[in-house]
């Protein structure tokens, strides 16, 4: 009885193995086959191409030479190489004397048509030479656009057979051997199956697939052991899968939360990683950007010069960096790159590029680099005025010679000491070591103080100036103990109205009229000072906040009246160190009303009240 089920099970096995055998060798065998057919014809079609570019780099060529590079070319006595003229000339021939080919464009000859036309050809017949079958593959051989011959390669078929039959007869042995091998497997299958066995093997199938499920057997012993073995097994790779996962997702969220872009690329130059920082910087669709060649994702204005960044740094032995304007959805950019040459290993990295937008510092180091320039150019001239005085003094022979250059001595001295002090101004608001002091500034006291501050200047310059204030207090303010208040930075907010006064006043002949206005309500407080002077040209009116910028002294009929060209730079900065906003309307011949808008805190009971 035992015999007769393992005999039973031994022919089943056996059968079923020499099914599979016969099927798998069958398809085997025609899968191969067309693998080759396939393969010798690609390997005839590139013979064919090679030979045409070949002898494209060499035309034009004497028929002599033609002949005797075809048979230079191809050694092998099975196949042939001939080149035809466009009329059906035979121009050279591996295997014959092109004087013994009769013309080749006939119709019998349909792959010479078919590559004088400007196509590939092939086609089988037997040799009209040879009396042999052969297959012919024909390409076209042209020059500057034009069709002036064609190149075949011609291979008997009966090699090609041959090779057939070498297939089939390894394909017909190793089945054999694999035949062999199946009854001996078959017997230990047999002899050794038990369903124990069979579950063990099947629950480590699963964990090798990535099925975590635990193992569980019935027997004792060794087998027992591999099942406890396999379930440890299955335990630690699942503790080792969660910690990867973990760290892929950390990975994944400080890569998208960088604002640096990251591309990497293996060693053909695809996309292996790239983060959204690098995607928005350079227009890729993260979507699509990786498994696809750096050179098909960049946009045309941003490829050449990264991707001969690209190519130096895959070879560089050491880190490298450049500096590139690249277009980008918010305009052209300056782009800091760099390049990491990565160590082979198991990543498919071969190649890293941090990317980072240093737009802003560049425009900054441009602006420093203007500035300077600009206040060297404005301190040059008080400082030769001041050295041709001094040198004059000595050479003065009257009172009034001295007088006059004393006077040019006291105005320069005033101008680079008003240039120092705006200096210093504007590198004040400008640092951030200065920290803005908030603080509640009562709206009286802030008037009183503008008032005094410019009184005598109006009157010596036969100016009226007026301040005045409008306060929209809430029900509280019917108390007298209630006091309006701008929060603000004192020495910014006083910067602020000195600059904005003092230009007014330069720039308005006597007789005319500044007017300082204070509007105060619980969202905002607005300073706005209106002169009635020379006014703004409209193109200048967009530059008067730069640096430097003076537009024609002409204007005011005073050369004197000229600044140093920072006052409204300075306005400019400190609106921005309080979050303000500085508007400009201006007419020349009628004035010019410069108005600044603070967000204000609501003014409650808690910080507007005093005695």
């Amino acid at each position: 009885m035992r015999h007769g089920v393992f005999l039973k099970l031994f022919l089943n096995n056996f059968l079923v193995m020499l099914v599979i055998l016969a099927l798998v060798g069958t398809f085997t065998y025609y899968r191969l086959d067309a693998n080759y057919q396939r393969q010798t014809r690609q390997d005839q079609q590139r013979l064919a191409r090679i030979s045409a570019e070949h002898f494209h780099e060499l035309w034009p060529l004497e028929p002599a030479k033609v002949d005797a590079i075809c048979k230079k070319l191809l050694h092998d006595p099975a196949s042939r190489l001939t080149v035809i003229a466009a009329d059906g000339t035979v121009l050279g021939d591996s295997r014959d004397a092109p004087r013994n080919l009769s013309n080749h464009k006939t119709d019998d000859r349909p792959e010479i048509l078919a590559a004088l036309d400007g196509q590939e050809g092939w086609h089988e017949r037997i040799s009209e030479t040879w009396q042999i079958p052969y297959r012919y593959v024909a390409v076209p051989l042209t020059r500057e656009g034009a069709v002036v011959g064609a190149v075949r390669v011609a291979m008997p078929v009966k090699a090609i057979a041959e090779g057939e039959s070498l297939l089939f007869s390894a394909v017909f042995g190793s089945a054999l051997a694999v035949a062999a091998a199946a009854v001996g497997l078959a017997l230990l299958t047999s002899w050794l199956w038990y369903a124990p066995l069979r579950r063990v093997t099947e629950t480590a199938k699963k964990l090798a697939s990535g099925d975590l499920s635990r193992a569980t057997t019935r027997s004792d012993g060794q087998l027992a052991d591999l099942t406890d073995a396999l379930n440890g097994m299955r335990d630690n790779i699942g503790k080792y899968l969660a910690r990867i996962a973990a760290q892929h997702q950390d990975f994944q969220t400080v890569l998208a939360a960088m604002q640096e872009g990251v591309i990497a690329t293996d060693a053909d130059g695809t996309v292996v990683l790239t983060n959204s920082a690098a995607a928005d910087m350079l227009r890729l669709d993260p979507h699509k950007a990786t498994s696809q060649p750096l050179s098909t994702l960049l946009p045309m204005q941003n490829l050449l010069e990264l991707l001969a960044f690209h190519e130096r740094a895959r070879t560089a032995t050491t880190p490298i960096r450049t500096q590139l304007e690249l277009h980008t959805p918010t305009g052209l950019r300056t782009i800091e790159v760099h390049g990491i040459k990565v160590t082979p290993g198991e990543s498919d990295i071969v190649c890293l590029l941090v990317l980072r937008d240093v737009t802003d510092t560049a425009a900054m180091n441009a602006m420093k680099a203007q500035f300077v320039a600009n206040a060297s150019h404005e301190l040059r001239t008080p400082v030769a005025t001041l050295r041709a005085a001094v040198d004059s003094l000595g050479e003065a022979d009257s009172d009034d010679e001295r007088q006059k250059l004393a006077s040019i001595l006291d105005r320069h001295i005033a101008r680079l000491e008003d240039m120092t002090n705006d200096l210093l101004d504007l590198h004040r608001v400008e640092s951030a070591r200065f920290a803005v002091q908030w603080q509640d500034i009562p709206v009286n006291e802030f008037a009183e103080w503008l008032q005094g501050q410019f009184a005598w200047q109006a009157q010596e310059k036969g100016v009226t100036m007026t301040v005045s204030t409008s306060t929209s207090a809430p029900a509280l303010a019917t108390s007298t103990a209630f006091i309006q208040t701008i929060r603000s930075d004192r020495k910014l907010l006083e910067m602020i109205a000195r600059n904005l006064v003092d230009n007014a006043l330069k720039f308005t002949a006597a007789g005319g009229h500044v007017e300082c206005t204070i509007d105060v309500n619980d969202s905002r407080a607005c300073l706005r000072v209106r002169d009635t002077g020379c006014g703004i040209a409209p193109a200048d009116q967009p530059r008067v906040f730069d640096r430097f910028f003076q537009g024609d002294a002409s204007r005011t009929g005073d050369g004197r009246s000229r600044g140093t060209g920072l006052g409204l730079a300075i306005v400019k900065h400190a609106t921005e160190r309080l979050a303000a906003a500085v508007t400009l309307h201006s007419e020349v011949g009628k004035g010019t009303t410069v108005t600044v808008t603070l967000p204000q805190e609501t003014n409650d009971a808690g910080r507007s009240h005093g005695t």
